[in-house]
């Protein structure tokens, strides 16, 4: 009878020790989870707008969550409102929130094409502020495949075509406005005329750059392409309006300007925000103030491999 209650007893621990292991396994985070569609929120930001609505957990960068995914993908909304390159948004979101179809047993990964556009349109100005091309990102690890994300912009437009000048394409945030202030030679609040469909002139133009806010410049030609025997088309305010515009550009070897942006002036607050932060802009230390801010965050550009493979930022 002793031996039978010792037994029992040994077999109701078994029984509720399993039973709580298979407990903590349902609610511990690391439990393996099998792929779920789930709706993109609102405050996942760098995925605002995109041309779809649901997303596969886990993502490409492992994420199980989307509170993982949300909060991995904050140090890059800079890189997005940096309007580096128009497939930005298009290939972040291919990570961090990849299109969601049940119908697939496999992610649908981004083209090797289109992270390489990514890459070639970002690397550079990410590099200018101390940030490198992270290896997680590597391109190699990407295909071209008929089930891949490709570019929605070509690398190259076909001859003929009426593409807008990258110039008169910028988008007015805060970082892109400083980053393209500290790139450009003259930085102009004024009226333009278009002399061909090539160039602009600004007329009665103010200076914004340190030193020479107010100085007035009462004709200066720019000129919207590299290309000398082309054009490009450009929202220019018609004959006769009093519009503004605020028109950034740099000075080329041969001592003419060519824009770097080309814009309406504005009354939203981030626009108003570059433009007072212009005349206090150290422009050399821009670069460490982006990276110190960023280094604040927990998992700032760390990242491992564990040994299952999987990427973790701490």
């Amino acid at each position: 009878m002793m031996l039978f209650s010792v037994l029992y007893l040994l077999l109701a621990f078994s029984v509720t020790n399993g039973y709580l292991e298979d407990s903590w396994a349902m609610f511990s985070s690391e439990r393996p989870a099998g792929p779920k569609c789930v709706d993109i929120p609102s405050n996942l930001t760098i995925c605002n707008g995109i041309e779809y609505t649901q997303m596969r957990l886990p993502n490409i960068l492992e994420h199980e969550t989307v509170s993982e995914a949300i909060h991995a993908s904050k140090d890059w909304e800079s890189l997005l409102r940096l309007n580096c390159h128009p497939d930005t948004q298009r290939f972040l979101c291919s990570l961090f929130a990849p299109v969601c179809l049940m119908q697939m047993d496999r992610l649908i990964l981004p083209c090797k094409s289109l992270c390489m556009a990514v890459k070639q349109g970002c690397e550079n100005r990410m590099a200018n502020y101390g940030f490198p091309w992270p290896e997680m990102l590597s391109c190699d690890k990407f295909e071209d495949d008929d089930m891949c994300i490709k570019p929605m912009q070509e690398a190259k437009p076909p001859a003929g075509s009426t593409t807008t000048c990258t110039a008169c394409s910028q988008v007015a945030t805060y970082e892109n406005l400083v980053d393209q202030f500290c790139r450009s030679n003259l930085v102009l609040k004024g009226k333009v005329i278009r002399d061909s469909p090539n160039q602009i002139r600004v007329r009665n133009g103010r200076s914004l750059k340190k030193g020479e806010r107010r100085r007035g410049i009462s004709d200066v030609e720019i000129r919207l392409s590299a290309e000398s025997d082309g054009g490009c088309p450009c929202n220019l305010p018609a004959k006769g309006q009093n519009e503004k515009l605020l028109v950034m550009a740099s000075r080329q070897s041969d001592g003419k300007y060519l824009a770097n942006l080309v814009l309406p002036w504005q009354k939203e607050k981030n626009f108003k925000r570059a433009i007072h932060q212009f005349q206090r802009l150290n422009c050399q230390s821009l670069g460490r103030e982006i990276r110190e801010s960023a280094s604040r965050r927990p998992h700032y550009y760390e990242m491992r491999r564990h040994n299952t493979g999987r990427y973790q930022m701490f």
